[in-house]
């Protein structure tokens, strides 16, 4: 039997905003898929019209799951067990045994938005309709770079955690072998920027890179590469939560396209090989590490506390500041 392991996250362990629920060509136009995150399941699938509409996963009529079994029906999804059919706003369309549709027959249906090739889904604890907008990526042409490199990984691990990563700049040398950046702050609304200046020894060469990070939600934030050996690099980053101890970590990495044929190809190789060996490599101490509320910092740390204090505006209204789970690893 597995020993259960006993961490301390004393944050609450859900935010509000925008979050990416998928890519909009792995949905087609009468799939469904069922999605698992904040502690819940929703269904999501694309109606014969196009559009996609995210629902809570429970019928009202006997508790079915529409995820277990169900199918699309032109621009609704219908239930597996008596056929009761949801279009994307949540209203019963169809009752195939009923001469009238109870006035009560919806289930909760959540914004989404699809952009840059990317599904987006609205929450809030309150289950409102959005407060802002679904957030732009500044300068960015879609058309302009290749076809996006695609990676979703699951970990055990707050998103805060994930976060506080890109702005430790001693971890890029003692973890990645890389030189410590240099990381400059601005905060633009609610939105924290960061200019990171780094370079890494490859190839027997010094290579040097500009990273602009633009911090705008947990669910949805960039870096961009504007001055890097090769074309300009592009990174979306969405950190969804699965459950108090797990996230959902969804990653589209795009390379601007060159003149020089084959260039942006190598080049994309090079940078998903770079990316994908220090992710996991911070993985390996993400899975098992500590949350320390208090930690002892010294000269070169200060970074992390100001993406904490940035951090704490998304967590649920409501929660106390500083709370205990319990996330059990095996």
């Amino acid at each position: 039997m597995a020993q259960r392991k006993q961490q301390r996250y004393e944050l609450p362990p859900y935010t509000e905003g925008w979050f990416q629920m998928g890519w909009s060509d792995d949905l087609a136009i009468g799939q469904l898929r069922q999605l698992r995150h904040f502690g819940r399941t929703y269904v999501m699938f694309r109606g014969a019209d196009g559009r996609v509409g995210v629902l809570d996963d429970v019928c009202p009529h006997l508790g079915a799951h529409l995820s277990e079994g169900g199918c699309v029906r032109g621009n609704s999804v219908r239930c597996p067990y008596h056929h009761w059919a949801f279009d994307a706003g949540g209203r019963c369309t169809d009752i195939p045994y009923a001469t009238k549709i109870p006035v009560k027959a919806r289930i909760t249906a959540h914004a989404v938005v699809e952009r840059y090739g990317m599904i987006f889904m609205y929450r809030n604890k309150a289950g409102t309709a959005p407060a802002r907008d679904l957030p732009t990526m500044d300068d960015f042409d879609e058309s302009s770079y290749m076809r996006p490199a695609k990676y979703e990984f699951e970990v055990e691990i707050h998103g805060q955690d994930i976060m506080e990563n890109s702005v430790d700049s001693p971890h890029f040398s003692a973890v990645h072998g890389h030189d410590m950046p240099v990381n400059t702050f601005r905060e633009v609304g609610h939105e924290l920027r960061v200019t990171q200046q780094t370079s890494v020894r490859r190839f027997g060469t010094t290579l040097r890179a500009r990273l602009e990070f633009h911090l705008i939600e947990p669910g949805f934030h960039y870096v961009h590469f504007p001055e890097m050996p090769g074309p300009a690099a592009h990174v979306f980053s969405s950190i969804v939560p699965i459950d108090e101890r797990r996230v959902c970590h969804r990653l589209s990495l795009r390379i601007k396209r060159s003149w020089v044929p084959g260039f942006s190809l190598v080049a994309r190789q090079f940078l998903l090989w770079q990316m994908m060996k220090t992710y996991r490599e911070d993985m390996r101490i993400w899975q098992s590490k500590e949350y320390l509320p208090h930690p002892v910092l010294c000269e070169g740390d200060g970074s992390i506390m100001k993406l904490r204090a940035w951090y704490r505006q998304f967590f649920d209204p409501d929660e106390p500041s500083v709370r205990r789970l319990d996330v059990l690893s095996s």
